[in-house]
C-alpha cells in the first residue's frame, strides 16, 4: 500500500502514468521532492503514451517488491542493499546511477579509538563492532559484506556483557541499544572506547555535523570498503524494453537543460544520472553473491 501524489481528476484513463516507488517513513517529503522530476520525465515520454506521473511511498520492501513484480511500479530509487534485495525478490533491474546529494559513489569506513591501532580487519577478531541498524546500506550492509568477502566469521552480540569467540568478530546494532541512533552517538561510543570499532558512510566521516572535530581527533579510520554507487535507479522487469531505453535516454540527458537541472536539484539535490560502469558492476555482482550469506546474519 503506497501513498500517492494526486493526479488531475480529468486525466485520460487511456493515458499511461509513470509510476515511481520509494521506501520511506516520510511520505509527504518524498512525494514533494520526487514528483516534479518524474512528472517532467513523463512529459518527455509523451511519444510513448505517458501523460503524468505518480509517486508511491512504501513502508516496507515486501510491499514495494510485490508492486514491482506486478508492473504497477515502473522504476525505483534506492541504495545498494534494497536494490539487490528487490532484484532478488522482484527481478527489478539496476538501471542507472543516481548522483544523490551530488555524489556518484561512496564507501563505508571502519573507525576506532586512537588507542586501538588496528591495521587490518582481521584484527577485529575477538572484538566488537557497532553497526547502525539492520536496514542501513553504509552503516551495515557494505561493511558486513566486506568482512564476509574477506572470509572473516562474525557473531551477533545480543547484550553488552556478551563477548564474541576469539576467532569471530562480534557485532551489534546501535538502534537496539540507543533511544536515538545517529552518527554523532556512534562516534561518541567509539571515542570513549565503549565499542572497539564502528562503521558508517565515508560522507559521515568527513562531515563535521556527523563526526564533530572534537570527537574525530580521538578517532582514526583503519579500513574502507570499495566505492559503490551512491544510489541506484532500478526498473521493473515488466517495463517495455523500448520504453526503458527511452527512459534511460531522458534521465541521462536531464542535466543538459535548465529545467532538467531544476527538477534534479529538487530531487534531493541530485546532480545527474550516469551509466553503471564496469567497476561498479563488479562490486554489485560480488555483493549480490554474498547476499544470502549476509541475510543469515540478521
Amino acid at each position: 500500500m503506497g501513498f500517492s501524489h494526486p493526479i488531475h481528476a480529468e486525466q485520460n484513463t487511456s493515458a499511461r502514468t509513470l509510476n515511481y516507488g520509494v521506501i520511506s517513513s516520510k511520505p509527504n517529503k518524498r512525494i514533494k521532492d520526487s514528483y516534479p522530476l518524474f512528472s517532467y520525465v513523463a512529459k518527455q515520454l509523451a511519444d510513448s503514451g505517458f501523460e503524468g506521473a505518480q509517486v508511491h511511498v512504501y513502508s516496507s520492501i515486501d510491499e514495494l517488491a510485490s508492486d514491482l513484480q506486478s508492473g504497477r511500479i515502473d522504476l525505483i530509487s534506492s541504495t545498494i542493499y534494497p536494490a539487490l534485495l528487490l532484484k532478488n525478490k522482484a527481478q527489478a533491474q539496476p538501471f542507472l546511477v543516481r548522483w544523490k546529494k551530488g555524489e556518484a559513489s561512496y564507501s563505508s569506513v571502519f573507525v576506532a579509538n586512537n588507542r586501538q591501532r588496528y591495521n587490518d580487519l582481521s584484527e577485529l577478531q575477538g572484538k566488537v563492532i557497532g553497526f547502525e541498524d539492520r536496514n542501513s546500506t553504509s552503516g551495515y550492509f557494505l561493511p558486513m559484506v566486506t568482512l564476509l568477502n574477506q572470509g572473516l566469521e562474525v557473531q551477533h552480540i545480543t547484550s553488552a556483557q556478551q563477548q564474541p569467540d576469539s576467532d569471530k568478530i562480534g557485532y551489534f546494532f546501535f538502534d537496539d541499544r540507543l533511544r536515538e541512533t545517529n552518527e554523532v552517538n556512534m562516534s561518541m561510543w567509539a571515542a570513549k572506547g565503549k565499542v572497539d570499532a564502528i562503521a558508517y558512510s565515508s560522507s559521515n566521516w568527513t562531515n563535521p555535523k556527523d563526526t564533530p572535530a572534537a570527537l574525530k581527533q580521538r578517532l582514526h579510520m583503519f579500513a574502507q570498503t570499495g566505492h559503490y554507487p551512491r544510489s541506484i535507479i532500478s526498473v521493473s522487469s515488466k517495463l517495455d524494453p523500448a520504453v526503458a531505453e527511452k527512459l534511460r535516454s531522458v534521465l541521462l540527458n536531464l542535466d543538459q537543460s535548465d529545467m532538467g537541472k531544476k527538477v534534479l536539484q529538487s530531487y534531493q539535490e541530485t546532480k545527474r544520472f550516469s551509466v553503471i560502469d564496469s567497476n561498479a558492476e563488479k562490486l554489485l555482482d560480488e555483493a549480490e553473491q554474498l547476499l544470502s550469506q549476509f541475510e543469515e546474519q540478521k
